[in-house]
């Protein structure tokens, strides 16, 4: 091999070398219990996604981003690669492909004690004010099955006082661990509410189609790397109620 050609292959090589070094940007909602920049212990999300990419032996860095519509602007404009945690709508998969499933999560109607209403009839639907956190996927369902959404709420805490204090809305449509494990309103601390659940929703992680692309191998080494993680942290129900921080390795 000429002088030429064994330099091309060292520039190639280390090229490669630079790309499979690149760490994986991912971005995540401020979304507790299950993903949240607070102090140490890590929230369930993150700690699953650090055993995740410890197992693939993958770099990573991760950066939270206030709600889910901007997370998934950070996949369309190529400022992220990833996203987590998230369950699955056609807008996401349109720029991204969504891992096994990593945690089930409950849909939930919640009510004042005093107040419940059935969430199945017609009459529901059609005279109910309802709400959610903007950007979730619970906000997108509520629209497309026509409900009466009112207003545009960003976080637990405004969500509870519209239900129990301003009493503007007569229900609140969200993931059942992030409103009942806030400690953002006396009515969730006390536990002063009626639930009842929709549907259970899968958790996973989205992977740009872009990034993708370029390293067609990743999303099922990801996959391979969710089950191992799960049967060492999670139970069978695979939910929040059965995670295990301090499991040890099996």
């Amino acid at each position: 091999m000429g002088k030429v050609a064994r330099l091309l292959v060292a520039i190639v090589g280390l090229w490669l070398a630079n790309a499979q070094a690149e760490p994986l940007r991912l971005v995540y909602p401020d979304f507790p219990p299950y993903t949240t920049n607070s102090k140490p212990p890590l929230a369930v999300g993150n700690f699953l996604l650090e055993k995740i990419m410890q197992h693939m032996d993958q770099s990573y860095q991760t950066r939270m981003v206030p709600n889910y519509k901007r997370a998934l602007s950070e996949l369309e404009n190529d400022k992220a690669d990833g996203l987590f945690l998230a369950s699955r709508n056609n807008q996401r998969d349109h720029i991204a492909e969504f891992s096994s499933p990593l945690l089930h999560n409950n849909w939930s109607w919640f009510f004042r004690y005093d107040t419940f209403l059935d969430p199945y009839s017609a009459a529901f639907k059609s005279q109910a004010k309802v709400a959610s956190i903007e950007g979730t996927n619970t906000h997108f369902w509520l629209l497309q099955h026509h409900y009466r959404v009112i207003g545009k709420q960003n976080d637990v805490k405004k969500l509870a006082q519209m239900l129990f204090d301003l009493k503007r809305i007569d229900a609140a449509f969200l993931s059942a661990d992030v409103f009942k494990e806030s400690s953002d309103h006396p009515n969730l601390v006390n536990d002063e509410y009626i639930e009842v659940v929709q549907s259970a929703t899968p958790f996973g992680i989205y992977i740009s189609k872009s990034y993708l692309a370029k390293h067609p191998d990743f999303m099922t080494r990801l996959n391979q790397a969710i089950n191992t993680v799960q049967k060492q942290y999670l139970n069978n129900s695979y939910s929040l109620s059965g995670f295990n921080r301090d499991a040890a390795a099996r």
